[in-house]
C-alpha cells in the first residue's frame, strides 16, 4: 500500500483522509486476512498494529425465492440484450435491467401458478439467460401466452465490507447486502477505513481483486489550474456570473442526463447537483439550466432528427440561446480518437456560432465487459473516445471537465467503481451524479 489521500464524495462515500499507510495486508486463507504490523497517519494521528491481526470475512450467503408469480411470460428473445430476452426475475432487478451474475441457474424451477405439480423444462417450455437472469416461453410449448407461472430460484448478493481502524483497535464491518449499487458499512465516530472488501456472487475466496486498500489516487491528473481553464475557454459565462447578470446553461445528453440511475429524482442529476452548487458559488446571479436530452441517443442522431421530431439539435440545444453549453454522451463511445476530435470539431463549431461556449464532459466507467477490460483496478480510462475528447479540449480550447479522471481513482479510495451503477450496466447512482457535478464545479474559481 501507498501514501494515500482520499477524495471524498460528501455524505455518500465513506472515507477518511489516510496521510501515509505503511501497513500491510495479505490474504492468508480462503475467507482470511491478516493486517499489520504496520503504521496508519490520518488527520487523527498514527495508529500502529506491533503485530498482526487476522479478520475472517464471510462468505456470501445465497437467498432463495419461492413461488415468484408472473401472470404471463413473453416470448423469449435471444436477439436482444441479456436485460430485455425475456422477464426479469424480480428479486434481480437493477433499476430497468437486472444485476448480473447473482442467480445460480442450476436452481430455477418453472412450476404452473395453477397447479404446481406440472414443472416445465428448460429447452422445451421456456428459455433463461444465465447471466442476466432473464426467463422467457418458448412458442410451441405447454407455457401458453397468459399461463400464469411461479418461479423457485436462488441468488447471491454482493457486499462490501469494511476493516476499520482506531485507538481502540481493527475491526470488520459487515457490509448490508446489495445488487449493482452497494454501499461500505458506517463507521464509529473514531473510526476510519483501512480497506474494503468486496465480496461478489462468483467469488470462491478472496484473492488481491476483492481487496480495496485506501491508496494514493494515481489517476491523470488535471492538465492545468481549472481557474486558468475557465478564464480561456469560457471567459463570457465566467464574466456573467461574476457580474450577477443571468446564465443560461443547456445541459446536452443521453439517457445519463435524462436522470439513468436517480430517476424519478431528478434534483440528483448531476446538471441539477451542479446547479446548486452553481448558485452558492455565485448566489446573486440569475442561473438557469436546461436539460436537453434523449436516453439511448448518440450526439450524430441529435442532429439527423427533421424538424418537428421529438428530439432537435437545432431547437432544442441552440435556439434557447445559451450562454453555455454541456455535453455528456457516454453514447458516444464508439467512435476512435481521431472520430473524436472531427465530429466534436463540428459540434464546437455550431454551438460557437450559436454564440455559446462549451464544456464537454468525459463519461463515467461502465461494465468492465463494454469497456474491454477485465478488471474494475485500472488508473487510465481505455477508451479512444475519452482520450480524444481530452486531445479535442487542448486543441481547441474547449472546457474539459474530467469525470473520468474521478472514476478511474474511485479503486484507490476502496470503492468498485461498478457499485456506483445503478442499472449494472452503465447509469451512474447518486454518487456517481455527483462525481459530474464536481467535475463541473472545479472548472469554476471561487476567486
Amino acid at each position: 500500500m501507498l501514501l494515500g489521500t482520499a477524495i471524498l464524495l460528501t455524505g455518500l462515500v465513506t472515507a477518511t483522509p489516510v496521510l501515509e499507510n505503511t501497513m500491510p495486508v495479505r490474504i492468508a486463507g480462503p475467507w482470511t486476512i491478516e493486517v499489520g504490523p504496520g503504521t496508519v497517519r490520518g488527520p487523527g494521528g498514527a495508529v500502529k498494529l506491533a503485530r498482526p491481526v487476522t479478520i475472517e470475512v464471510p462468505p456470501p450467503t445465497p437467498e432463495h425465492v419461492e413461488a415468484e408469480k408472473h401472470e404471463r411470460l413473453r416470448v423469449f428473445n435471444p436477439k436482444t440484450g441479456g436485460w430485455m430476452k425475456g422477464e426479469r426475475l424480480k428479486a434481480l432487478i437493477a433499476q430497468e435491467c437486472t444485476a448480473t451474475g447473482a442467480l445460480a441457474p442450476s436452481s430455477v424451477v418453472v412450476r404452473s401458478a395453477a397447479d404446481d405439480a406440472i414443472v416445465y423444462e428448460r429447452g422445451k417450455d421456456y428459455e433463461l439467460d444465465d447471466l442476466w437472469a432473464t426467463l422467457g416461453r418458448i412458442e410451441g410449448g405447454r407455457i401458453g401466452a397468459d399461463t400464469a407461472v411461479a418461479i423457485d430460484y436462488t441468488f447471491i448478493p454482493e457486499h462490501l465490507h469494511s476493516v476499520l481502524y482506531s485507538e481502540e483497535g481493527t475491526r470488520l464491518a459487515l457490509g448490508e447486502p446489495g445488487l449493482a449499487v452497494v454501499h461500505p458499512p458506517a463507521r464509529g465516530k473514531n473510526e476510519r477505513v483501512l480497506l474494503n472488501i468486496w465480496v461478489t456472487a462468483d467469488t470462491k475466496e478472496l484473492t488481491e481483486d476483492n481487496l480495496f486498500p485506501l491508496e494514493q489516487p494515481n489517476a491523470r491528473p488535471l492538465p492545468e489550474d481549472p481557474g486558468q481553464n475557465a478564464l480561456r475557454n469560457f471567459p463570457r459565462t465566467l464574466a456573467k456570473l461574476r457580474a450577477d447578470e443571468k446564465v443560461r446553461i443547456v445541459a446536452w445528453g443521453d439517457s445519463v442526463t435524462v436522470g439513468g440511475g436517480v430517476l424519478p429524482d431528478l434534483e440528483k442529476r448531476y446538471q441539477d447537483q451542479f446547479l446548486v452548487l452553481l448558485k452558492k458559488q455565485y448566489p446573486d446571479a440569475e442561473i438557469e439550466i436546461i436539460t436537453a436530452a434523449w436516453g439511448g441517443s448518440n450526439s450524430a442522431q441529435w442532429l439527423e432528427q427533421p424538424e418537428g421530431a421529438e428530439h432537435h439539435f437545432q431547437r432544442d440545444v441552440l435556439d434557447p440561446k445559451p450562454d453555455l453549453v454541456t455535453i455528456e454522451f457516454v453514447n458516444d463511445a464508439y467512435m476512435t480518437e481521431e472520430q473524436t476530435v472531427e465530429h466534436y470539431k463540428m459540434l464546437f463549431d455550431r454551438i460557437k456560432g450559436a454564440g455559446a461556449e462549451l464544456i464537454v464532459l468525459t463519461p463515467h466507467l461502465v461494465r468492465p465487459d463494454w469497456m474491454g477490460v477485465d478488471t474494475v483496478k485500472f488508473d487510465e480510462d481505455p477508451r479512444p473516445y475519452v482520450k480524444g475528447l481530452r486531445r479535442f479540449t487542448e486543441e481547441y480550447n474547449v472546457g474539459l471537465a474530467d469525470a473520468s479522471v474521478e472514476w478511474c481513482r474511485l479503486w484507490r479510495l476502496g470503492i468498485p467503481y461498478t457499485t456506483l451503477l445503478g442499472n449494472a450496466i452503465n447509469h451512474p447512482d447518486e454518487r456517481g451524479h455527483q462525481i459530474f457535478a464536481n467535475a463541473l464545479m472545479k472548472l469554476f474559481p471561487a476567486w
